[in-house]
């Protein structure tokens, strides 16, 4: 027993690492993006809401096709005179007499000819609402490809910060305890900071919190050069967001037109045909056709008030763009400026490297070094949201 036991702790000693707690996951930055993207609430509700919009397409195009019914009644009276049943019975005729059992079949058929556009219009309202919902889907998920690579990023900087004091600690000499006891605080700050972070990138990718995960990534620093005026061109014509208020300003504009038709005669064909009687084969047989023209003269300037705040919410629409439009240019000008001053302060961190001897200054120098490259990769992403898309396909 005393061998066994001999034996195990020998083989803890020598390989720490084969009974240390392995990594449930290994994230990458795609995975990292992917997994974000397909648990990020905000954007499976909207999922649900295209589903919806795709629904009321089809029920807005149903109202352009004819409407057929079938109706069955069995009915047992003794009239004095003919009635007529409630329209919930669909006011089936029955005659003065007294009858112990009387069937009525229909088939009827009802079909608008003519509403003044009112159904094509609801059609593209419903086109218009889908196309908007998936301009608000793009909105959100730019939003989470940002967030998504800012906390992937953060993550990784700490790991690597652990390391390089981790490391520091190793290295320093024993006698210099003041130094070491520096060290172990900043490694302590560190930790704790580490562990906020890994929270943080588990409740972003919608991972389960206490899941044991690790991150692989590469701090590799952009250095490319972006022409500003080129980055608010692309920011116009990728942001989801101006896609989105144009199609707002559409439905608003087809709900003018929508309030418009209802000052405009309308044209119904309406088609009825029935077997009536006592006993089968049902013994009378009736038809009808008819068309209905209906014109609206006077409902107390109501529909003229509606096509007024229908107006009123185009221009409405209009300011809302306006101020949109100017929001992105501002935040492409406040991007383009933070990536480029980040940029130029990491390049002055790698020339500043090379010039170190002594190991404190070194180990400062990789500490500002990380934070730096964290800095100029959260403007890149920064950049890359306010322009809509990644820079890596517009290059």
């Amino acid at each position: 027993m005393k061998k066994h036991l001999l034996i195990i702790s020998l083989c803890c000693l020598l390989f720490p690492n084969v009974f240390a707690q392995s990594a449930e996951r290994v994230f990458t930055l795609d995975e990292s993006i992917s997994t974000g993207l397909k648990n990020n609430q905000k954007m499976l509700v909207l999922q649900e809401q295209i589903s919806l919009a795709k629904q009321r397409i089809n029920e807005a195009r149903a109202l352009t096709y004819p409407k057929i019914d079938f109706n069955f009644n069995i009915s047992q009276f003794n009239n004095n005179m003919p009635t007529v049943l409630a329209p919930s019975f669909y006011s089936v005729y029955l005659p003065g007499d007294n009858k112990e059992q009387y069937y009525s079949t229909r088939f009827s058929l009802w079909q608008y000819l003519y509403a003044g556009g009112r159904y094509t219009t609801n059609l593209r309202v419903a086109e218009a609402n889908l196309s908007s919902a998936e301009s608000q889907y793009d909105v959100i998920k730019n939003e989470a490809v940002r967030d998504v690579k800012k906390s992937f990023y953060n993550f990784l900087v700490l790991s690597e910060k652990l390391k390089v004091y981790q490391d520091a600690i190793k290295a320093v000499d024993k006698k210099n305890k003041s130094y070491r006891s520096k060290l172990e605080l900043k490694l302590l700050e560190v930790k704790h900071e580490y562990k906020k972070a890994k929270l943080d990138f588990l409740d972003i990718v919608g991972v389960e919190l206490n899941t044991e995960i690790e991150i692989y990534g590469e701090l590799k620093a952009p250095n490319d050069e972006y022409e500003l005026s080129k980055c608010l061109a692309w920011a116009f014509e990728y942001r989801p967001e101006l896609s989105e208020t144009q199609f707002k300003e559409k439905i608003d504009s087809l709900r003018v037109n929508l309030s418009m038709t209802e000052r405009y005669p309308t044209i119904t064909l309406g088609a009825n045909y029935e077997w009536v009687g006592d006993q089968f084969p049902l013994p009378e047989k009736n038809w009808s056709a008819t068309i209905n023209l209906n014109v609206p003269i006077f409902d107390g300037w109501a529909s003229w008030a509606r096509i007024k705040q229908r107006k009123l919410k185009v221009r409405e629409g209009k300011i809302y763009r306006v101020e949109i439009e100017d929001k992105i240019r501002l935040e492409v000008r406040h991007a383009y400026l933070d990536y480029n001053y980040w940029r130029e302060r990491m390049s002055g961190l790698e020339s500043e490297k090379s010039t170190l001897v002594d190991t404190e200054k070194k180990l400062n120098n990789r500490i500002v070094w990380l934070d730096t490259i964290k800095d100029l990769l959260f403007s890149h992403a920064e950049l890359e949201k306010a322009i809509g898309k990644p820079l890596s396909e517009l290059k």
